[in-house]
């Protein structure tokens, strides 16, 4: 009964770094997956217990400083910073 839940980020999001609060019903252990804010996230968020909150970053125009994209394998998720 996990749902891994993928998002642009302006409909539904996590309320993190400009992405839209409005959250999915989500069972626990589930995952919101998102974009839109170009920032790495992998957190839970109050409220939302045992739910993963993940944003891979951007690749191309990222706003933390930092290259990125996300892998989920084996149920974790991990970012990768180019050039490293």
């Amino acid at each position: 009964n996990k749902t891994l839940f993928f998002t642009h980020g302006h409909v539904y999001g996590p309320g993190l770094h400009n992405s839209v609060d409005k959250w999915p019903v989500l069972p626990e252990g589930s995952a919101l997956v998102y974009g839109h804010t170009h920032k790495k996230v992998l957190q839970e968020v109050d409220g939302h217990p045992g739910v993963t909150v993940f944003n891979p970053g951007s690749a191309g125009i990222p706003k933390d400083g930092t290259h990125s994209f996300g892998l989920y394998e084996d149920g974790v998720f991990t970012h990768r910073i180019l050039g490293e």
